[in-house]
Order: C-alpha cells, then structure tokens, then sequence
C-alpha cells in the first residue's frame, strides 16, 4: 500500500520567503535519506520516461531551488514542481513543492511513498510515527496528514467537507492556533506534540476516516 505525506502551511508574507520552503523541503529529503535505498537519488519528474531518466540528479539544495524556480511563470503566482526519487522504474517514492498557487502564501510539501516504503509505514506504527514527527519538525505546518492510497473517501453530498479543509489523515497535524484544536485532540488516540503543534493519532490505518468522520459537522 502506497501513503501520502502531505503538508500545508500558511503564513503572512510566506510567498516573499520561497526559499525558506524549498529549504525545508531539502532538510526533509536529506532527513529521510537513510530509510529507503531510493532516496539516494532523486530527479525531476518529466513528460516522458526517457526525459526523467536524462534528468540530472537532484545533489544540493542550490539545485534543488533552481529546479522548483525554472517552473515559474510570469502569468501565475508560484511554483509546483515534483521530484521521483531512485531508478527510472523502481518502486521509488515522490515530492512534490508547490509555493503560492491556489491560495496566496500557502505553501505544500508532500511525499508520496512507493509501495516498499508504504508497507513499513503499514507494518511499523514507531516508523509512521518517526516520519511523520520528522517531517512535522522540520516543516512546522499549518496543518498535515499521513493518509492511504486507497482509504474510503468522504462522501461530500451526504457528510459535507471536512469540518478542518484537509483531507484525513491517519496521523494529523494541527498547529497549536488552529480553530481545531480542541475537537482534534477529542477524537484523537495518541497525541505528541512537535514544533507548534502536535501529530495526532486515529485509531488505524483502517479506522481513521470512520474516527475523522465523528467530527462534528458545521452548522
């Protein structure tokens, strides 16, 4: 099973301090590093297999920003670029910077795993754990999730959107501002704090969404 690591951050004037995002982006990728063989090596995503396979690997974070900057446009406000990490074809996992697009400075980072490295994430709760901690560290989000590939998702017409505007996560995020503090923490089986906030805990991999769907819905 593949997982998604996904976090959003906003700040006032964050779209000015780009850099400070790309920055942690690397801090991030360098912090994995060690877990999965693929990470060794990550490059940027193309149109086609042989492009992505020409593409030089990603070796220092000058690199790294140059990339995210080559993908601005003088008609749109930000950045997305994303990145493969290992061979060509290997079960290699994914990131993705996106800074300023959608929203005014809003930032995302997120890793989408591949399947090895998702089904440790599976078997290991103190590894899920771990990356989701680190990452939460390093990123000091405004809000975050771990979420499955494949997880039931929310009926929209009957339940509403999701009361916290992300999507749910095994294990969230919640900055210690945020409006969901309180409510977060009542559905929660686990809690640690980390950097402003705290990585909460659901239940399982399997019981989350029907745990998150308890939220209480807006009137």
């Amino acid at each position: 099973m593949r997982w998604e690591l996904v976090f959003r951050t906003y700040r006032p004037g964050l779209d000015r301090r780009m850099d400070e995002s790309i920055a942690k982006a690397w801090e991030l990728m360098q912090a994995i590093k060690p877990y999965d063989p693929t990470f060794h090596r990550w490059r940027e995503t193309a149109r086609t297999k042989a492009q992505a396979e020409a593409n030089p690997n990603i070796e220092t974070l000058d690199q790294l920003r140059r990339a995210v900057y080559n993908t601005m446009k003088p008609d749109l406000p930000g950045a997305n670029r994303s990145f493969f990490s290992g061979d060509i074809d290997a079960d290699g996992s994914s990131l993705n910077i996106q800074l300023g697009l959608g929203r005014p400075d809003t930032h995302f980072i997120s890793l989408h795993t591949g399947h090895a490295l998702g089904a440790r994430i599976d078997d290991d709760e103190d590894f899920a754990d771990w990356l989701t901690l680190t990452a939460a560290r390093i990123i000091n989000p405004t809000i975050g999730a771990l979420q499955r590939d494949g997880a039931p998702v929310r009926n929209i017409n009957v339940d509403g959107p999701t009361p916290y505007d992300f999507g749910p996560g095994w294990k969230m995020f919640f900055h210690h501002d945020s409006p969901h503090w309180d409510q977060a923490h009542a559905l929660a089986t686990k809690a640690v704090p980390v950097a402003e906030g705290a990585i909460l805990t659901y239940g399982t991999p399997d019981t989350y969404t029907q745990i998150l769907n308890q939220w209480p819905r807006e009137q």
